[in-house]
């Protein structure tokens, strides 16, 4: 849920097991419904920062596609993929039935009811027609055949004179609201859709009409002379079926579509432009960095998609931009930025390194090779590049040009880094050591082994001043070794349940701050080891990242999550 105004001021809900499908408000405000990939409604509470729980249920057996509130906040429709029946209308607080949803043969993509009394409803279906429905309780009362290929929204107008219907064949019809009866079809032979529309909304006054289509634009149509007074062209995602318009909202003055890519677009109504866009992750965020010099954020996901933020900046607001160029093709593993916090560095599982300007947030033409998956990136201050593969860890110069790598390895290396002088490596291997190298014009030799920790090694981190290192490993255990001894310092940082997947010292080296799969983040205290605090439930499913932000005062810390979503953590000791 985000702030119109601001949105990048957001809440998330986690209560759904499945993937959710989607989410309406009721007209009251205080509830909303949402739906998920395995037909469950939850009705929650939307003022408490708790979203307590009101009323669960599961009226299909399959997908929900769409769901409708009554305009009393009492009733509710929701329709989707099913067996037997493909909707069902019920009270949000009894569960109990009140009406039939039939009339058709195949899932049904969208609902809406009238938000006045007498109550009508009409459903859109993938069997080509819309059902038209009297309540309450809703009965079917007939099926329109106007559309030719699947219908994919319908919506009634505010003041519940009309509804609208659109679907795949690009084609729009306005219906009389109490009658069902069809009015006219919506068309413009020349600047009408010429893809799919796959949304519609009706103006707060019920005299205009937004329609988002495949053809990448949005439409506003009046409804009066049935012509189209604006047309908005969107096409700021990298890849063009990426900028196909799947969904669209028209609230007071705000007018938003969003692309299939996740973005977000602010229409300017006035203009005919975009005004606005809100960019960011659709998947996963597998990779975090943070520039020391101002906290700018890069992050990478799990479909090679990365972005830069300006942390703070505009009337603090943090915006996501997408870096331009060619970048990444699959995951991205690992993300760092230099220290001077000119240049960014990247590597995913298309099996390459790439470098990009951390100014201008675009991608070099220039992409390294690694031959095989790259698990990790470190970097020296004077750019010293180490990546971890599966089969060996690779040495690059300033240039990225290939200087060394680690020769007749006997172990399979899970991640690797490097002091800030550029002076020492260190390989963590699934064999649950870390081995240490001199580093000498891309040459290693060997200089010890830290052997404390009982899982896999899957993170490490250099202190930034001491010689320290903070081991972490795949049973959830955190050792810091004494670099020249190579003991084990510290031993009972022990409370995550799983496997660590980051480490991060704060730039005081006081503090260490980790994540796992847990889905919980602590920071501990070097020197109060029994003293730490606790982020429980930071991200759902797993913590992927997790940095301390620089130059601040408190212990400020910014993770990334398997919910695709980007936090920003403050705290104090």
């Amino acid at each position: 849920m985000r702030d119109l105004e601001n949105p990048s001021i957001a809440t998330e809900y986690v209560g759904h097991k499945a993937q959710a499908t989607v989410a309406r408000y009721s007209p009251s405000g205080y509830y909303m419904a949402s739906g998920d990939a395995n037909g469950n409604v939850r009705i929650w509470d939307t003022v408490n920062e708790e979203h307590i729980l009101k009323n669960e249920c599961r009226p299909i057996s399959g997908k929900i596609s769409d769901i409708a509130w009554d305009c009393e906040s009492k009733r509710l429709i929701a329709v989707g993929e099913g067996k037997e029946s493909f909707g069902h209308a019920f009270l949000f607080d009894t569960l109990s039935s009140v009406g039939e949803i039939t009339g058709h043969s195949k899932m049904i993509n969208s609902v809406s009811i009238r938000q006045q009394r007498p109550f009508r409803a009409v459903t859109a279906s993938d069997d080509m027609t819309v059902s038209f429905f009297t309540g309450v309780p809703f009965k079917f009362q007939k099926n329109i055949r106007d559309h030719t290929r699947f219908v994919h929204a319908v919506q009634f107008s505010p003041n519940g004179d009309f509804f609208v219907s659109a679907g795949a064949d690009g084609k729009m019809f306005l219906y009389d609201g109490k009658t069902g009866d069809k009015i006219e079809e919506l068309v413009s032979e020349q600047d009408g859709h010429k893809g799919s529309i796959f949304a519609v909304s009706w103006s707060p006054d019920s005299t205009q009409i937004l329609s988002s289509s495949s053809d990448y634009t949005a439409k506003i149509w009046d409804v009066n002379t049935k012509r189209i007074v604006n047309t908005f062209q969107i096409d700021s995602a990298v890849n063009t079926v990426d900028n196909q318009q799947v969904g669209n909202l028209w609230v007071v003055d705000y007018l938003i579509t969003t692309s299939l890519s996740g973005e977000i677009s602010y229409l300017d109504k006035n203009s005919g432009k975009v005004s606005r866009q809100v960019d960011g992750h659709a998947k996963a965020i597998t990779a975090l960095a943070v520039s020391k010099k101002d906290n700018t954020l890069f992050t990478g996901s799990y479909d090679g998609r990365v972005y830069g933020w300006k942390f703070g900046e505009e009337d603090n607001t943090t915006k996501a931009r997408r870096i331009a160029g060619d970048g990444h093709s699959n995951q991205i593993t690992a993300i760092n930025a230099s220290s001077d916090a000119e240049e960014f560095f990247s590597v995913a599982m298309d099996d390459t390194l790439r470098q990009g300007s951390a100014e201008e947030f675009t991608f070099s033409d220039k992409a390294i090779s690694t031959n095989c998956v790259p698990r990790s990136l470190a970097i020296s201050k004077d750019k010293i590049k180490v990546v971890a593969t599966d089969e060996t860890v690779l040495i690059y110069d300033e240039k990225l040009e290939r200087i060394g790598s680690l020769e007749n390895v006997d172990f399979k290396p899970s991640v690797a880094d490097i002091s800030s002088d550029g002076k020492t490596v260190f390989v963590g291997g699934q064999d649950n050591k870390v081995r240490m190298y001199q580093l000498d014009n891309g040459k290693l030799t060997a200089s010890g082994e830290l052997d404390k920790n009982l899982g896999n090694i899957t993170c490490l981190a250099v202190h930034p001043e001491l010689n320290l290192i903070a081991v972490g490993d795949s049973v959830g255990k955190i050792f810091v070794y004494d670099i020249e001894s190579k003991d084990a310092v510290i031993q009972s940082w022990v409370f995550h349940t799983s496997r660590i997947t980051a480490l991060d010292w704060s730039d005081c080296g006081t503090y260490l701050v980790s994540g796992s799969i847990d889905t919980h983040i602590y920071i501990w205290n070097r020197d109060k080891p029994s003293r730490k605090i606790a982020i429980k439930n930071a991200h759902v499913d797993a913590v992927n990242s997790v940095r301390f932000l620089h130059n601040t005062t408190e212990l400020n810390v910014v993770s990334v999550g398997q919910d695709a979503a980007v936090r920003v953590w403050e705290g104090k000791f």
